[in-house]
């Protein structure tokens, strides 16, 4: 049978896409061409690409193609919304072999490569180049603090950083869909950005799912004009739920530390130690605060205190120090004696026993929010990119988030430093980037690191000039955006991490949708108005909307917009949400019409194209209006019942 898939298409409209599956003998489904990467999967929110796939290509459409809560841990280094453009050259240089080999594979994907030899990240963010209208509407509808958060961004800061974030929410919606419950996800930034990081992902996973906000210091000194050297990034950690995967780090002892504390050592090959009391404080009338071997821990206000969880408690197990530690030794007194006979206790002639605890029993200190221990890339692993992370960054991120055999994403892959981290660590990976220069970085890095992918040709060898050691093969896949995975489950519902709605004085509560509107009556309100008034219209090419059987209208394509433009170009003031500025438009003039265009412009810009369908509402006629309905009722909350 066909699956029907349930997804906004790249216009940001919602259509319908239907794949057709063959069956084999089990009952599981498998695509037509066994050579591709895509596993129909026997149930739902299981992965349906393979193991180490990389797709190059805009990450949007490849994120939805993914199914439901099919990945362990994200892990990504967006743009930081820098305002600037970073260049650079890959470290070795791209050879012709490698740029023939990367041409050669864009056409495949039907794709023109336009990379050069050099790097290049544009890191400036505006409404016309990076978002699409329709991604707007679909938040506002969807997911209304998301949409009140880009409108804070824009208010507060710039459009320019309001349109990064717009860029960053579509995404982000959709890395917590194909999240796990157990999952979470890591967004590195820095201070360009990471407050309007934090409040956006706020609305994505909920505030309650935030974990950290770690500080990586990159650099050591550094001297900036007028302001405190800027030395760190920042990485966002959330969690999808309050259940979710987390592993202890821990970073080795200072020296100085080690050498005061762990001052002894026997020479017995188990290293050195500290002398900790085998005791503590306080007296028992039990067997822990009895005589043993003639010391009476009651009389210094004492009693007895064995290994019982803690570092050398797993110590003294896991390396068998004592057989059958602790269960064969159910008396405290027992467990006593084979302290002492097994060289673990340190008599003293004017107080109480000690015991002996290992260096080797301790696992370090455990890693804090603070990271100051982790260099930048350099030496074989720096690849040239300006921009790029060290392995050992996001191999501590990953050890800590995930289990071996999870699965990592990374949607910005341009470095590869994440899907190598996750394959050293014996995680899956699947990458995306939208360059095919990322696909030679991919190779190249595998090869420093021993292996050779699937795609890796001698072109990757001979760039590198010997320094990769000998190599094990590893199965790989590289898709472009004409080979997107299938989907077998359809989009849930939108969440919403809503706070409880406040009821204004004397009225009704205010619909969600209204966070992110500033009119004094509701868009919903401001359409029953208007269609009222002036009938089911489109006000920007005069179609009129269809009728149900009944003789209602149908008014699902009819939407609520501005007349004078909210963004509008230079020399123009903006236009409000306010009812004399409200014009009904059908969703496809809404599209057009977009965030700068007047509503003049949009029905000169139909007329030319000849798309007028009828009579046009009078602009005249609609601010007389409302500046009558506003002088009746003033600017109120609620329309009068």
């Amino acid at each position: 049978m066909p699956t029907r898939l349930l997804y906004p298409n790249a216009c940001g409209q919602r259509e319908y896409a239907v794949y057709s599956a063959f069956t084999n003998g089990c009952g599981c489904g498998i695509v037509e061409d066994a050579t591709e990467p895509f596993l129909h999967v026997r149930e739902q929110n299981m992965l349906n690409l393979q193991n180490r796939t990389l797709a190059v290509m805009d990450n949007l459409p490849f994120l939805r193609s993914l199914n439901n809560e099919c990945i362990d841990l994200i892990a990504i280094d967006p743009p930081f919304a820098a305002n600037e453009t970073f260049t650079g050259n890959p470290r070795p240089p791209i050879t012709d072999a490698e740029l023939q080999e990367e041409i050669a594979l864009a056409r495949k994907h039907g794709v023109k490569h336009d990379e050069g030899r050099g790097t290049t990240v544009r890191d400036i963010w505006t409404w016309d180049d990076n978002v699409h209208p329709g991604w707007l509407n679909m938040i506002e509808d969807d997911y209304p603090p998301v949409f009140a958060v880009i409108k804070a961004v824009e208010v507060c800061a710039s459009e320019n950083e309001a349109a990064y974030i717009a860029f960053m929410a579509v995404r982000l919606i959709e890395c917590r869909r194909v999240l796990k419950s157990t999952g979470s996800i890591y967004v590195h930034c820095d201070d360009h950005a990471n407050g309007y990081l934090r409040m956006l992902m706020d609305a994505v996973f909920g505030k309650q799912n935030f974990r950290n906000e770690l500080t990586w210091n990159r650099s050591g000194g550094k001297s900036d004009s007028n302001k405190w050297g800027r030395v760190s990034d920042r990485l966002l950690y959330y969690a999808k739920s309050g259940k979710f995967v987390w592993n202890q780090q821990y970073q080795p002892h200072n020296r100085d530390y080690v050498d005061k504390q762990y001052r002894y050592d026997d020479g017995d090959g188990r290293g050195p130690y500290r002398r900790l009391p085998l005791h503590a404080a306080g007296t028992s009338e039990g067997e822990s605060g009895a005589e043993w071997r003639g010391y009476d821990p009651s009389r210094h206000n004492r009693h007895w205190a064995t290994p019982r969880k803690g570092a050398m408690h797993k110590y003294i197990i896991e390396h068998n120090l004592i057989p059958r530690w602790p269960d064969g030794y159910p008396a405290i007194q027992d467990k006593l004696d084979a302290l002492d006979e097994h060289g673990l206790v340190i008599h003293s002639d004017t107080y109480l026993p000690e015991i002996k605890t290992y260096l080797a029993a301790t696992k370090g200190i455990a890693s804090t929010d603070f990271i100051a221990d982790i260099p930048m890339a350099s030496g074989r692993e720096k690849t040239g990119y300006k921009t790029q992370k060290p392995l050992a960054l996001y191999e501590r991120i990953i050890a800590a988030s995930s289990n071996p055999g999870d699965v990592v994403l990374d949607i910005f892959a341009g470095c590869a430093t994440t899907a190598v981290a996750a394959e050293r660590l014996g995680r899956h990976w699947i990458a995306c980037d939208i360059a095919y220069r990322s696909w030679t970085m991919l190779k190249r890095r595998f090869a420093l690191e021993g292996y050779a992918l699937s795609d890796m040709t001698s072109a990757t060898a001979d760039a590198l000039d010997g320094e990769q050691p000998e190599l094990t093969k590893a199965a790989s896949f590289t898709i472009g955006p004409n080979n997107l995975p299938v989907r077998d489950d359809e989009d849930p519902d939108p969440f919403h991490n809503l706070q409880k709605v406040k009821r204004p004085k004397g009225g009704q509560a205010r619909s969600a949708r209204s966070a992110s509107w500033s009119g004094r009556i509701s868009k919903e309100e401001a359409k029953e108005l208007l269609v009222e008034q002036f009938g089911a219209y489109c006000w920007g090419c005069g179609w009129e909307a269809p009728r149900f059987p009944s003789g209602e209208y149908d008014l699902g394509l009819l939407e609520v917009d501005h007349i004078r433009a909210r963004r509008p170009g230079d020399g123009q003031s903006a236009g409000s949400d306010e009812l004399y500025n409200l014009a009904l438009l059908h969703a496809t003039c809404n599209r057009s019409k977009g965030n700068r265009m007047t509503l003049e412009e949009l029905r000169r810009y139909n007329a030319d194209a000849q798309r007028i369908y009828g009579d046009l509402v009078p602009l005249h006629e609609a601010v007389a209006f409302a500046a009558e309905h506003i002088a009746r009722y003033g600017r109120q909350e609620e329309l009068p019942g």
